[in-house]
């Protein structure tokens, strides 16, 4: 797993059609934007890397700040990414065609992703699938509803590495979930930061 950003967050509880098979999801802490959403828009913003993620918690910070955003009520996220993907269609997928991350040119800023600083509590959350186009478009287990056929923890995530792999190995993210290259991206919230 690499580093690849950060994203403030309001988090929340599972909308009404997300009702978990196996577990009572309590807050879905996904990666994309489709049910918590993103608090700085990096994107109008020209500040996202080539995971569409910020390089540092500090520049989300500041650019909250320059546009009046009330943080109350976010949490501060932070990501890695696996250094592969697989592109599919959303129906099929083959587990021989891992590869290689394939990189956005659609960045604005160079991939400098500063780690969690020492004095940061972090908490690791499980791990998301993510479909990518040039950013983190969606997390099928929450937007599309997989984790109501998958067990998943309290923050509509995977537990471990494994289960998020052989999930889209044995095409369960199959039968019509967005397209693009599936990326798997281990989620951590950073706990007792300062606005």
């Amino acid at each position: 797993m690499i580093p690849a950003g950060y994203l403030l967050k309001r988090t929340t509880p599972p909308p009404g059609w997300l009702r978990t098979k196996d577990t009572k999801v309590g807050e879905v802490c996904s990666v994309s934007a489709c049910v918590n959403d993103d608090v700085v828009d990096l994107v109008n913003c020209w500040q996202f890397n080539k995971f569409g993620l910020a390089n540092s918690k500090d520049l989300l910070l500041n650019l909250a700040k320059e546009a009046i955003i009330d943080l109350r009520g976010t949490s501060l996220f932070f990501y890695e990414i696996y250094e592969q993907e697989l592109d599919s269609d959303g129906w099929n997928f083959d587990p021989q065609g891992w590869q290689s991350l394939t990189l956005s040119d659609a960045s604005s800023v160079e991939n400098d992703v500063s780690p969690p600083e020492h004095t940061d509590r972090e908490t690791k959350l499980g791990y998301d699938v993510v479909a990518y186009r040039d950013f983190p478009d969606h997390s099928p287990l929450s937007c599309n509803s997989v984790a109501t056929e998958l067990k998943t923890n309290r923050y509509c995530l995977f537990d471990d590495f494994d289960q998020a792999k052989d999930a889209v190995d044995s095409g369960k993210f199959g039968g019509g979930c967005e397209e693009g290259f599936y990326r798997i991206m281990s989620v951590h919230r950073l706990d007792g930061w300062q606005a």
